[in-house]
């Protein structure tokens, strides 16, 4: 869930409304000859992105392809790569040395991959950006966040064509920010450190900020976020165990995306048909609200709905 996942330490709202469990569904997401399999990005075609360390490998490589199909591969960088966002145009935003780095920001390169298979490094003055890209929209522009060495902390930022635009505009008292997805209508997503984690959704000058409705929640972030009012994330449990949910920005409704078996659930990108990217302890799925929302295959699981208010200002 971003790049704070420990020693957070903090209780969030009442649960005020309790809604029976729905059936939602879950479609498995598996490279073939791997042993673990991630799945980040989804588009309104149904094509993933994620990443794979093959069966007898210890190398991370990025994927994308048409759930169920025959996935390409390909290496944004040394040390192992993620694919974490995909367009509906085919560019990818994501970031090499995701083994090497360790998690930590500032030694992660961010990339674009564009269509027709060239990488860009992404860049700012000239300089490559460390950190990681996430969540493109149909125009192209990405979500992300990188490492400044200036003020030793964590940004949340905007790029295109491989080129840093700015930093995002968070007008709220905090020690590290994160960018996460961006939809077509300009409005973004991310976490933001202050402490502890909480969620952010920025549209134009307006800040909402989410929390997951659990005395058990130790911090919130959002990560992916649709045309449609839908966003996604994870809160992080007193166990530091992640937990996905579905998050409607117009009722403050959530819903928990389960995966039967999962002690550990990750909910990323969201795309306009409400399939959301999850990747878990089990492994990588896609999850839907509605079996028509869904590629096929799918099984039916739990979906507990819950509300609870989110704090709101304009800054």
């Amino acid at each position: 869930m971003g790049i704070f996942r420990s020693g957070l330490l903090a209780a969030f709202g009442v649960v005020i409304l309790l809604v029976p469990a729905e059936g939602a569904v879950l479609v498995p997401v598996s490279m073939p000859n791997s042993f673990k399999t991630k799945v980040f990005g989804i588009n309104d075609n149904n094509v993933v992105a994620g990443s794979f360390i093959g069966k007898g490998g210890r190398v991370e490589h990025a994927f994308f392809g048409a759930v169920g199909s025959d996935y390409s591969t390909f290496d944004g960088g040394t040390g192992g790569s993620q694919a974490r966002g995909i367009n509906n145009n085919g560019l990818i935003a994501g970031f090499s040395n995701s083994q090497g780095g360790g998690g930590i920001t500032g030694t992660q390169p961010i990339f674009e991959r564009l269509s027709n298979g060239t990488i860009l490094n992404v860049t700012a003055s000239g300089q490559q950006l460390y950190g990681r890209a996430q969540g493109i929209n149909v125009y192209g522009k990405f979500a992300g966040t990188y490492w400044s060495f200036q003020e030793f902390e964590a940004v949340a930022f905007l790029g295109r064509k491989g080129n840093y635009l700015r930093d995002v505009p968070l007008n709220y008292g905090h020690q590290a920010s994160d960018g996460e997805a961006i939809n077509d209508e300009n409005v973004i997503v991310g976490q933001i450190f202050e402490p502890p984690l909480h969620g952010f959704i920025l549209d134009g000058k307006t800040l909402t900020i989410v929390d997951y409705p659990s005395t058990k929640a130790q911090g919130t972030g959002l990560e992916g976020i649709n045309n449609n009012g839908q966003a996604t994330g994870q809160w992080t449990d007193n166990h530091n165990r992640p937990h996905g949910f579905l998050y409607d920005v117009a009722s403050q409704t959530f819903t928990d995306i389960l995966v039967p078996g999962a002690t550990k659930v990750e909910a990323w990108n969201i795309n306009n048909n409400g399939a959301v990217a999850v990747s878990s302890n089990v492994g990588a799925f896609i999850w839907c609200a509605k079996s028509t929302e869904c590629p096929s295959g799918g099984t039916f699981v739990a979906g507990p709905m819950h509300r609870a208010p989110a704090r709101r200002g304009t800054r």
